[in-house]
């Protein structure tokens, strides 16, 4: 089965490019496209730049960009649009469970969320590179809804979201392992299901025009190669 590519970037524990995730209608998210990763280190700009990133969304609050700068702060690819409220600044605090978190987080910030997938809808031509703090919660929401909004059946963003499990290392303390633990895939198929029951699915959650889910869309995938076609010629 398809999976998301690991990437080794300087510094960065859980960085991928979602390229190759097939969609329901046939195609597959493009490579180089879409990104997701914890937050970049110095020693790994040079590589996220080369990867083709255009736009990198910084999903933390302001707060913890003031005590933990990104090292490409004030260059023309980086923006900070977080997507929890100004007070939420402890997830664990949100809920007891992951899967409770994240409903909290769909439940306050809809406006916050929408602006981050209009962000990745509109951006220039290159990569997209969504990250905040350990590459887990935040991202793990936004990346689902953009997955979802490009066609990509729950199982895959469960799937790839599951991944992120064996990229961190929890912090010490029974809580914080617990949570861990709760990085599965059954805990996005949870979010995504509550997502369809209690807004309907991404697009009247997300509140956005046809157009911008088609840009997005369009700018995310592109077909299958069909192997009928291939280039079976060989060096002389």
């Amino acid at each position: 089965m398809p999976v998301a590519t690991a990437l080794r970037w300087p510094g960065c524990d859980n960085a991928r490019d979602l390229g190759g995730l097939p969609t329901s209608d046939g195609g597959r998210i493009r490579k180089g496209a879409l990104f997701r990763s914890d937050r970049p280190r110095p020693a790994g700009v040079e590589a996220v730049l080369a990867s083709g990133v255009r736009l990198l969304i910084d999903l933390r609050l302001p707060g913890e960009c003031a005590a933990d700068p990104s090292p490409l702060a004030g260059h023309p690819v980086y923006r900070n649009l977080p997507v929890l409220r100004e007070e939420d600044t402890v997830l664990e605090a949100m809920a007891e469970t992951l899967p409770g978190i994240y409903r909290a987080i769909l439940d306050r910030g809809a406006d916050r969320i929408a602006r981050v997938l209009t962000a990745i809808a509109l951006a220039p031509p290159g990569g997209v590179l969504v990250h905040c703090h350990a590459g887990r919660d935040r991202t793990g929401l936004v990346v689902a809804l953009a997955l979802t909004l490009a066609g990509v059946p729950d199982e895959e963003i469960a799937r790839d979201y599951a991944r992120t499990a064996a990229c961190l290392t929890p912090d010490p303390g029974e809580r914080a392992r617990r949570l861990a633990a709760q990085i599965t895939a059954d805990t996005m198929l949870e979010t995504l299901a509550y997502l369809r029951e209690r807004y309907g699915g991404a697009v009247p959650y997300l509140g956005l025009d046809e157009s911008l889910t088609s840009r997005l869309k369009t700018r995310l995938t592109e077909a299958q190669p069909d192997p009928s076609t291939a280039d079976c010629s060989t060096a002389g």
